[in-house]
């Protein structure tokens, strides 16, 4: 599949959707927080923080992707 490296990429990151939506189930839940600007200020460093996690988690698992295809490929004999 030609596609692989984005599928790697997209499939690590996801974790972090999984962070902000926890983010969002435990201010809605367990702070007692209200006004405009505690909710801008949590929600805008969730999303900085979920971004990060996103970019980060994409890269570690698109390289341990890569470097497992160019493992196995390297692997192949084709005489």
């Amino acid at each position: 599949d030609y596609r692989w490296p984005w599928t790697s990429f997209c499939t690590s990151a996801s974790t972090s959707a999984y962070v902000f939506l926890y983010a969002s189930y435990y201010f809605f839940t367990k702070t007692h927080m209200n006004g405009f600007m505690q909710t801008a200020f949590f929600f805008g460093y969730m999303l900085m923080a979920s971004y990060a996690a996103f970019i980060m988690l994409g890269t570690i698992g698109f390289l341990s992707s890569l470097l497992f295809v160019r493992r196995i490929y390297a692997a192949v004999k084709c005489d």
